[in-house]
């Protein structure tokens, strides 16, 4: 049973382990799936379960022109939508951006000083 199940509609949007997923319906149609494949999420499987998810490599400006993409566009083909609302530009987003600038390497003085100064 997927998360949309659960929600008794068709597509959900959601964050979890920080990753964005965007979960169907069990056993949802070829042309919704074909629809989010459209929208540039990337489409999984394991078993007979599929969901998508958001590339890794899409910063925010393109996840919310994304889901400001796909909330009508799902609405005019009938299928029934739920985005988390504190998702895209939200607080799970900044969260994920800062997990991962916690990870990144400090540069170094070297190269910090190697900088050229701003000038006005």
């Amino acid at each position: 049973m997927s998360l949309a199940d659960e929600y008794n509609i068709d597509v959900t949007f959601y964050h979890r382990d920080a990753t964005i997923y965007v979960d169907t319906r069990t056993g949802a149609s070829e042309r919704l799936l074909a629809l989010l494949d459209g929208l540039g999420l990337d489409r999984h499987s394991a078993l007979d379960d599929v969901w998508h998810q958001v590339p890794d490599q899409m910063d925010e400006i393109a996840m919310t022109a994304m889901a400001d993409r796909a909330a009508p566009l799902l609405a005019r083909a009938g299928y029934r939508v739920d985005i988390d609302a504190g998702l895209f530009g939200g607080t799970a987003y900044r969260a994920e951006l800062a997990a991962q600038a916690a990870h990144r390497q400090p540069p170094t003085p070297a190269s910090r000083s190697a900088r050229p100064r701003r000038t006005r």
